[in-house]
Order: C-alpha cells, then sequence, then structure tokens
C-alpha cells in the first residue's frame, strides 16, 4: 500500500511542459513490492483530451504492474479532468438498439424480469458466446437471485444505477465530481458526493462495483480497503474491471494503446498485479479473467492516434476504414481469448468478503 504521508511530504516537482501548472511528485518504485520500476515509455502526451505535458509510465516485471511517474499531486488531479465530464452518455450508435436486444434476452435468461424480444435475430445472436458475454457484462454478471443493495463508487452520470435500480436492485452510489452528482440526484437516484471514505461508517451493502475507477486513483490497495469496510460480511461481493496492460491491444498499440490514458491513469494492472491488490485488501478473490467487449471502443482512439491525431477524446464518429478494421480487431480477440487467456482489454475480478 502506498504511504498516503509521502504524498503531502515529498518536495513537489513542477512539470515545466504544462502551462496549467501541474503539480507532480516522483514515483519510482513499484507499489506492491518497492522495487525500482524500469521505463515502459517516455515523453507520452495526452491525445485524448490535450492535458499539457510530457508523461512517462513505469513498469514492475515482477509484479506485472505499470504507472505514471511523476504523478500529479493529489491537489492539483482536478486539473486532469477539466474535459473530462463524468455526467456526459456514451454516444449513441446504429446498432445499440440491436445490442439493447440481444442484452435483454440474456439478462432475462439470468431470471430478470425483463421483457423478452421478441424478434428473431437478437434471440439467435444472444446464444453467440462472445454476445452473451457482453450482455451478461451490461449487469456485471450479477443474477437476479443475488438481487440486493449495492454501492456503485465513482458512479459517474449513473447509467449503472438506474439500469440496475430498474431490474430490482436497491442501489447507491458516490461520486466526486459535484456536477455529475447534481445530474444523477436530479434523476432521483441515491448519491453521495465524495469518495468512498466519505460514504457513512454503517453502510454496508450486498455488492460494491469499481467500474474503470480504480486506474484513476493514487493508492488503489486503500481504495480497496475502504471498499471491504463497506461490504456485507460473510459473502458481500466487490465487483472491479479495469483496463488490462498485458491485452492484445496493448502489445499491438503499445505507446498508442488507449488503455493508457496519461495523465488521468495513474496505475494500471494485469490480472496478477490486481490479484495481489485485492488480497492485500483483506479480501478473497473469487474470480479473475479479461473481457473483449471493450476491443472496438479501444482500436478507434487508438488507430487515430497511432496515425497522429490529437483530441481523440472528443471524436464521436471515425472513417469507415477505421471502423471495419475496429470490427476485425474484435474478431481477433475474441478468438485469442481461447488461446491466450489475459488477451482482453478489460481485467473483470469478483471479490469477496470473508
Amino acid at each position: 500500500m502506498i504511504d498516503t504521508s509521502v504524498l503531502k511530504d515529498c518536495s513537489e516537482i513542477k512539470n515545466s511542459s504544462s502551462p496549467q501548472g501541474i503539480r507532480v511528485i516522483p514515483r519510482p518504485h513499484c507499489l506492491l513490492c518497492g522495487r525500482e520500476g524500469s521505463r515502459l515509455y517516455e515523453s507520452l502526451v495526452d491525445w485524448l483530451f490535450g492535458v499539457p505535458g510530457n508523461w512517462e509510465i513505469r513498469g514492475c516485471k515482477v509484479c506485472e504492474m505499470a504507472w505514471l511517474d511523476p504523478q500529479p499531486t493529489t491537489q492539483d488531479i482536478p486539473k486532469l479532468y477539466s474535459r473530462y465530464y463524468t455526467h456526459k452518455g456514451i454516444p449513441k450508435t446504429k446498432f445499440d438498439g440491436l445490442r439493447r436486444m440481444i442484452a435483454q434476452c440474456v439478462i432475462a435468461r439470468m431470471g430478470y424480469e425483463v421483457k423478452y424480444p421478441t424478434r428473431l435475430l437478437p434471440r439467435v445472436l444472444s446464444r453467440v458466446p462472445q454476445f452473451a458475454r457482453a450482455g451478461a457484462l451490461d449487469v456485471l454478471d450479477l443474477p437476479a437471485s443475488a438481487r440486493g443493495t449495492l454501492l456503485d463508487v465513482g458512479c459517474g452520470n449513473g447509467e449503472l444505477l438506474e439500469r440496475m435500480g430498474l431490474l430490482g436492485w436497491k442501489v447507491s452510489g458516490v461520486e466526486p465530481d459535484p456536477a455529475a452528482v447534481l445530474y444523477c440526484r436530479e434523476r432521483g437516484l441515491r448519491v453521495f458526493h465524495g469518495v468512498i471514505s466519505d460514504v457513512p461508517v454503517g453502510e454496508h451493502y450486498d455488492v460494491i462495483t469499481i467500474n474503470h475507477v480504480i486506474e484513476h486513483v493514487i493508492d488503489p490497495v486503500g481504495l480497496l480497503t475502504e471498499c471491504a469496510k463497506h461490504l456485507r460480511p460473510h459473502g458481500g461481493r466487490l465487483i472491479i474491471t479495469t483496463p488490462n496492460m498485458k491485452s492484445l491491444g496493448h502489445r499491438i498499440f503499445k505507446r498508442h494503446w488507449r488503455g493508457l490514458e496519461v495523465p488521468r491513469h495513474l496505475v494500471l494492472f494485469s490480472p496478477k498485479a490486481m490479484s495481489e491488490c485485492i488480497l492485500r485488501a483483506g479480501l478473497r478473490v473469487s474470480s479473475v479473467q479479461t473481457e473483449t467487449r471493450m476491443a472496438r471502443m479501444i482500436y478507434n482512439p487508438s488507430a487515430c492516434a497511432k496515425a497522429g491525431e490529437q483530441n481523440v477524446g472528443e471524436r464521436t464518429n471515425f472513417g469507415v476504414t477505421t471502423k471495419t478494421a475496429a470490427y476485425l480487431f474484435q474478431a481477433l480477440e475474441d478468438v485469442s481469448i481461447y488461446l491466450r487467456k489475459e488477451a482482453g482489454e478489460e481485467i473483470f475480478v469478483c471479490a469477496v468478503r470473508s
């Protein structure tokens, strides 16, 4: 676990490339084993949302973890999100209707009371393993029989809360972005403003979800430890999703891989590193695997970045050639994961409190 006192006491170094004056602190050592990490990438820029500065990523071959070095100070982290809005929805595509119907078929088979589509195509496609898995992940692979209380940490625009609430879960969220909190509350969602440590001590949940959040925090083990305090004893579940640094996309795109997202992604995990963090937080790993559902979403901006494009994070449409290649990449990753279990773009972990 990171010694958080270091964050307060370490002398700050100004990133001379940043006109915003983002203050940073050195982070040369592995968070898990303490070894000095080797440089994986140098002179990285934020080609997604244009945060100024040049950044480096170090990695530990033993722990299979990577991290930003130097890292922004806690006080200056909000500057990294000036154009990154957690309350904005994901742009819709013409295939979303079909995808929703496929997911409905899958969710209905998981025991939820949803309208089962009558059209043949989504019913057939919902039996294809890749589509079936993507549908199950819409509800984080939680069956209807598990319904109870759920807390989403870093809930953003509340999309997951709303979906799970409609399926019978008693949902709450916690989110540091005040605009996102207001957006959620206006939709009738119960959302705390702040971080997990701001959730009232007496609140305990059957399930806590950390959906693409842990890579944004300075102290991932500390985050998991705080989550463990709010899990129901003897069986409360923690669901974690995060980019996978062992993925096929990272192997292909390397420094242009969308999952790096410098400087907002402070820590990057392999399945091994994620499992070790969970154990250090006092939880038991129930299952850990990688998923391919994000392959196309990763491919499109990565390909644009490799071609030298900037401000890709705000782009909602891509060229026909790029989109076609993304579908081929998705198919390749769907096949690759049978040969190499760590090929998926996303790590999906279920941990349990004893």
